[in-house]
Order: structure tokens, then sequence, then C-alpha cells
């Protein structure tokens, strides 16, 4: 009865799905073997592509690859059974050359897969997996952080997801006088990116934001703040990228 709702489940989906492209179902654990021709679905770009749907458990991590030694590969992924609307990139995965690797965190129920060649007009021979792998809980807390204190943390798959596909994690700082800041992400595995908030949650629109201020690839925003309770974005500035990092909070005057 399991399997027969499951099968249903991702049926249903497949037909509700777009015309533009025709979709498939993956399990996790399955290796699927495919042929990009003249004939595929193309993006906007030129670059041919197919959508996969896969059925996730919540609070489990997948890993998906795809590979190819006859072109450059791109893999995007997203929640739900829309092929236009994934918020998870990689390109290149780690010391893979061209083939490309991406990991999410699910909250249970369907995410699409799209693979699709990098460039243009580009055909040939790939192979699609998907693995299930440990058990973790999406990170939503919101951690402490003052001025004059500087704080190490990790941003990986588990971690909150911005819109862009990129993870961050949320600070809350509290200023009990008016006065200057000077607020710096470090990162050597990273391009940082900085987002200030008024409020707890780091939601709304940013009252300043940051790339490279810091020099490098380091992130600062240097902000007067009145009295009151605000969030700090640490945030990676590509989508999907994980590392370690410092972040620091310092009076200036």
């Amino acid at each position: 009865m399991r399997t027969l709702l499951m099968t249903t489940v991702l049926a249903s989906a497949l037909a509700v799905a777009g015309a533009a492209s025709a979709q498939s179902s993956i399990r996790p654990g399955q290796t699927i073997q495919g042929n990009f021709s003249a004939k595929d679905a193309r993006m906007g770009d030129g670059s041919h592509y197919r959508c996969y749907v896969v059925q996730t458990n919540p609070e489990e991590a997948y890993t998906v690859t795809l590979s190819s030694s006859d072109f450059d590969t791109y893999l995007s992924a997203g929640p739900g059974a829309d092929c236009d609307d994934t918020s998870v990139f990689n390109d290149d995965g780690p010391d893979m050359g061209t083939n490309s690797q991406l990991r999410f965190a699910s909250s249970g129920g369907l995410w699409i897969i799209k693979a699709n060649t990098l460039s243009e007009g580009e055909t040939g021979r790939y192979e699609l997996r998907v693995s299930a792998g440990e058990r973790v809980r999406p990170t939503t807390q919101v951690l402490p952080i003052a001025v004059g204190e500087s704080r190490s943390g990790r941003l990986e798959f588990s971690d909150r997801r911005a819109d862009d596909g990129s993870f961050y994690d949320c600070y809350a700082l509290t200023i009990a006088r008016a006065g200057s800041v000077a607020i710096r992400l470090d990162s050597g595995d990273f391009d940082a990116y900085l987002g200030l908030y008024e409020g707890p949650q780091c939601d709304g629109d940013s009252m300043a934001s940051d790339d490279d201020s810091g020099g490098g690839t380091s992130a600062q925003i240097v902000q007067s703040l009145r009295a009151g309770t605000y969030s700090i974005r640490a945030n990676t500035l590509a989508s999907s990228e994980e590392g370690d990092y410092t972040l620091s909070v310092t009076s200036r005057r």
C-alpha cells in the first residue's frame, strides 16, 4: 500500500508538471544513465536539460551527482515538482572536475532535480545518482553575539538557505547604547556575504549588506545603530558553498 501510494503521488506530480520538458522519477539509491541529444529540451541559454522527481523523507540528507565524460555538467534542485523552480545549484562538485554534485536537507515531500549541460548545444551520455545519507535536522536556531565578541561557525547544507540557494547562519545582536559597530565575516573556504537586519530573525529587507569590503573575500559592514535588537546573516555569496568562518562585532568610535 505504501509503495502504491508513493507511485500515485509521483505519477500525479509528473502529470501536473509543465510540458516544456518531460519529467521522470528517480529513487534514492538509484542511478540513471541518459543521453542528451539535439531533440532534448533547451534552457534559455541553449543548454539541454532533463528533469527528475524524487520522493524525500523529513530530516534526511541527500546527495545528487551528475557525471559525464562527454560534456561539462550542471545541476540544480529544489523542493516541489516544478522544473522551473530550483534553488540549489552546483556546477563543479568538490574535486570532481567537470562533474557536478549538490547536497540538500529535506523537510519531506517531492524534490525536483534538473540535469543540465553547462554550455549551449552540448550533447552526450551522462549518469545521474541520488543517495540518501544521514538523518539531519535543518538548522533554524538564532545564535547570540555581542559587541566585542567573535564566533566561529560552519555553513553547510543543513543550514538555513536564502532565496538564491546560499547557506547562512543567523545571529542576534543586542545594542545597549547607540553607537557605531563594525561587523566582519572571514572565511578561507568561501566568498563571504553579510546582511544586517532590524529585529532578531534575519528576515525582511536588510538595513545593510556587503560582499568584500573586508578585503579579499571577507565581508564587512560599518553601521551606526540605535539601542535595540538586530540580526546578522553570516552568508556565503554563492549558492551551495560550504565551509568554516569567523564572525566578529567590534565597537567603532
